[in-house]
Formats: structure tokens, C-alpha cells, sequence
């Protein structure tokens, strides 16, 4: 694969967005879409010397590109051996998710009632969005979509610092949403559905109902498929 392919690897990133992008970050984007599409299974090896022949790349370019991947919790690299797809734990996931959900609470209750249903809109807007999305089966494409949809909600607060403390979480969202999606056995339409709910409970303004759905969005327990009641 030549550095002209990794471009048209990019799924349904735009030709525009991919021009800026540079050689490790294209090839970081190409990896990425097939660990979140589950093209690389978790356990699958990538061996530098294949993976570099095959992308057309240098090995120093590939490792930066394994190095993010590793950060963003979706590699585990065993330096002078080989890197391997990982997922994250159970106890992983609900240290993640209880981070996120603390902030986007406290975000919650930075919204004024008269902008809820405002927001209702924006959420419901990126929920199109995902079930295009979901429809083709990229789950790498819903993950960005799911940054965006929560991202609508930190930024209607606004709250500098607190905006600032959620967007270091995203860039594990990958990871989480893909190990989660695995321990809840949930498909792409299962996720789509959940989304829509949460932007529904938005715009009836009930803020007890809002904290709680906000609550079970993040923290479902182990193997919860669906809510009880």
C-alpha cells in the first residue's frame, strides 16, 4: 500500500481533512479505523515489518503511529517484539466512564431550561449523523460522532476549565466504546438507540430523569444490555 492508498483508507474522512494530515497520522487513522471496525481483532499481533511493508511506510513511521495508538489505549506495544490489539478492562471502562460522567453532570447542571431544548436539537442533529453511520457499520466513524454528541453538552455549559478537563479524556474514546460495546454485547443500532433516548429525556426537561439517564448511560453495570423496568 502506497502513501496514495492510505488516503482512500481513510473510510469517511474527508479528502480535504486528509491533506492536512501527516504521514503518521494517516497511517494512525488507517489502523485505528480497522482496530474500532474490528478488522484487527483484540490479541491480533502487528508486526512492524509486515505492517510498514504493507502501508508502503518507513518502521519509524509506523511506530509513531503505534506510539498514539498505545496512548489512546488500543495497542499494547512489547518494546523489541511486536505490538498487540488490546481492549480495555471492565475496571478500565467504569474509571473512564465515571470521569466522564462527573463532568458532563456538572455540565448538565451549568445549562439554563430555556437552552435544553436547543440542545435537544444539536444532540438529535449528531444522532442522524451516527445512524447513517451505523447503517455502513463504522463503528470508527460513530465514535467521532459520539465525541461530538457529548461535546454538545460540555460546550452549552460553558465552562472553560471544565470543557478542557472532559477533551482529555477523548482521546481513549476509541477504546472505551469498543470495549464497552463488547462487555454489553450491544450492536451499532443498540448504541444509535441509546443516544436518541438521552436527547429525548433533553428536551423534556425533567432534570431528575436527565441526571439519572445521564447516570445509566455511563455506568450501566457489567454485561447490562438494556434497563430494567
Amino acid at each position: 500500500m502506497t502513501e496514495a492508498n492510505i488516503s482512500s483508507s481513510l473510510g469517511g474522512i474527508p479528502d480535504t481533512a486528509v491533506r492536512h494530515l501527516s504521514l503518521p497520522e494517516s497511517v494512525h487513522q488507517v489502523l485505528r479505523r480497522r482496530i474500532l471496525n474490528n478488522e484487527l481483532p483484540a490479541g491480533t499481533r502487528l508486526v512492524e515489518v509486515n505492517l510498514a511493508e504493507e502501508l508502503g511506510v518507513s518502521r519509524s513511521t509506523l511506530r509513531t503511529a503505534l506510539r498514539q495508538l498505545a496512548q489512546e489505549g488500543l495497542v499494547d506495544i512489547a518494546p523489541r517484539r511486536y505490538s498487540t490489539v488490546r481492549r480495555m478492562s471492565y475496571e478500565e471502562v467504569q474509571d473512564a466512564c465515571y470521569a466522564r460522567y462527573v463532568l458532563e453532570e456538572g455540565a448538565m447542571r451549568a445549562i439554563d431550561d430555556h437552552r435544553l431544548s436547543e440542545l435537544a436539537d444539536a444532540l438529535d442533529r449528531v444522532v442522524d449523523k451516527m445512524a447513517d453511520s451505523a447503517e455502513s457499520g463504522d463503528l470508527a466513524a460513530i465514535v467521532d460522532l459520539d465525541t461530538e454528541f457529548h461535546g454538545c453538552i460540555v460546550r452549552e455549559a460553558h465552562k472553560e476549565r471544565l470543557a478542557s478537563l472532559w477533551s482529555t479524556l477523548d482521546a481513549q474514546m476509541g477504546a472505551l466504546m469498543r470495549s464497552s460495546m463488547e462487555d454489553q454485547h450491544i450492536d451499532l443500532g443498540e448504541a444509535v438507540k441509546r443516544h436518541r433516548q438521552f436527547a429525548e429525556i433533553v428536551r423534556g426537561a425533567d432534570r431528575g430523569e436527565i441526571a439519572a439517564e445521564l447516570y445509566r448511560h455511563y455506568l450501566r453495570e457489567k454485561g447490562e444490555t438494556r434497563r430494567e423496568g
